[in-house]
């Protein structure tokens, strides 16, 4: 898969302060990497750092970039890219903050699929330092 066929804006339904990955790394069938930088901007944001939640959804953002594509170019445009997060299965947390300005980098590995229905794995790290261990439960639309 070639990831510069797609911006990021055509793959996730998100904009403006919920759009939170800016740059996708790498795409194959299974994989994708994102990176992003802790913005005063995101949600969950106090007093100079982030709270670590927001982790999940840059994990299901990222997943979204790997399955957005698979459909794209399985079903064509017409079947869309949405999805939803239909639960978070574990999150391991190890930070309490991210500090703003941190730049984190989110991969996420499918490891189920079954129809529209996808358990992803991911791992979030900041300056070599994994931050969070986050399991999910993905819906397509």
């Amino acid at each position: 898969m070639n990831p510069k066929e797609f911006s990021i804006e055509d793959l996730l339904p998100h904009r403006n302060r919920m759009l939170l990955i800016e740059r996708i790394l790498e795409v194959n069938e299974s994989l994708s990497v994102s990176s992003a930088v802790v913005s005063d901007h995101w949600p969950l944001v106090f007093a100079g750092s982030v709270s670590p939640i927001v982790m999940v959804e840059l994990a299901a953002q990222t997943a979204g970039v790997n399955n957005s594509i698979n459909r794209l170019q399985t079903r064509g445009k017409e079947d869309g890219t949405m999805g939803w997060i239909a639960g978070v299965k574990s999150a391991v947390f190890h930070m309490d903050r991210l500090p703003v300005g941190a730049t984190l980098i989110t991969r996420t590995q499918n490891s189920f699929a079954f129809e529209d229905f996808r358990e992803v794995t991911g791992t979030v790290t900041w300056d070599k330092t994994v931050a969070a261990e986050i399991t999910l439960q993905l819906v397509s639309a």
